[in-house]
């Protein structure tokens, strides 16, 4: 975990490096609500990024293992998002749903075009009894 906080803030450094240009191309792409068994298959995959969209005061209670938290609510959302690899799949998650359906469109609005959205969120994922652990 500690591995991938450093890698997140190195993506952020590099990102903030390049230069921002204007590209009028339509976004393509859609979101796709899924289950929380679906959601652990496609972690389980390799193939994307765990993204927790909560407050700080909600990750500390617990959070999916390997996730990246980055508050919705936060000032430079849309600017951490763009620290993040465009190739890769994002597996976006809140407490319920709600906030994270919000990040998942705001993540194709910015170039993203494989965007899973967990239906229910972590609420739904402690249902199924899936492992949850405190950030460090």
């Amino acid at each position: 975990m500690k591995y991938l906080v450093i890698f997140f803030f190195a993506l952020t450094f590099l990102g903030s490096c390049n230069s921002k240009t204007s590209d009028n191309s339509q976004v393509s792409g859609t979101v796709e609500e899924v289950d929380a068994v679906t959601f652990k298959n496609l972690m389980a995959s390799g193939n994307g990024i765990v993204l927790d969209v909560r407050t700080p005061g909600e990750v500390a209670q617990g959070m999916i293992p390997d996730a990246f938290a980055i508050d919705i609510y936060q000032n430079g959302f849309e600017e951490k998002l763009q620290s993040l690899p465009k190739d890769k799949e994002i597996y976006v998650y809140c407490a319920v749903g709600g906030r994270s359906r919000q990040a998942a469109q705001i993540l194709l609005d910015n170039g993203f075009s494989k965007v899973y959205n967990l239906s229910g969120g972590i609420v739904e994922w402690n249902r199924n009894g899936f492992p949850i652990v405190k950030p460090e």
